[in-house]
């Protein structure tokens, strides 16, 4: 396993938010710069999921690719669009996916 390399970076936040982190560090018992690494990439992943959403809703993503870019599976997609009330679109694309799956 490859070890992570850090960078150092500063962020103006809020001193509302600086003592929410601070009760949630506290209540996880970690250290507070990993539970900031984690919030961190929780929100981007939210905000790639947005995007991605976004395209597919706009018909510019397909199904297969917006899995591609988010990272997620088929499965977890298919949650996140009935979270969000988020139709599925069963293009061309997709029955001709699911055919090659059948035929082998």
């Amino acid at each position: 396993m490859q070890a992570l390399t850090f960078k150092v970076t500063t962020i103006r936040l809020p001193e509302e938010t600086i003592e929410a982190l601070q009760d949630l560090t506290d209540k996880l018992q970690r250290e507070r710069s990993e539970v900031m690494r984690e919030a961190i990439q929780i929100g981007i992943d939210e905000m790639k999921l947005r995007l991605t959403l976004e395209l597919y809703v706009k018909g510019r993503v397909s199904f297969g690719r917006m899995a591609e870019l988010t990272g997620l599976s088929h499965r977890e997609l298919h949650l996140k669009l009935k979270q969000r009330n988020i139709p599925y679109r069963y293009g061309k694309e997709r029955f001709s996916e699911e055919t090659q799956q059948l035929v082998g």
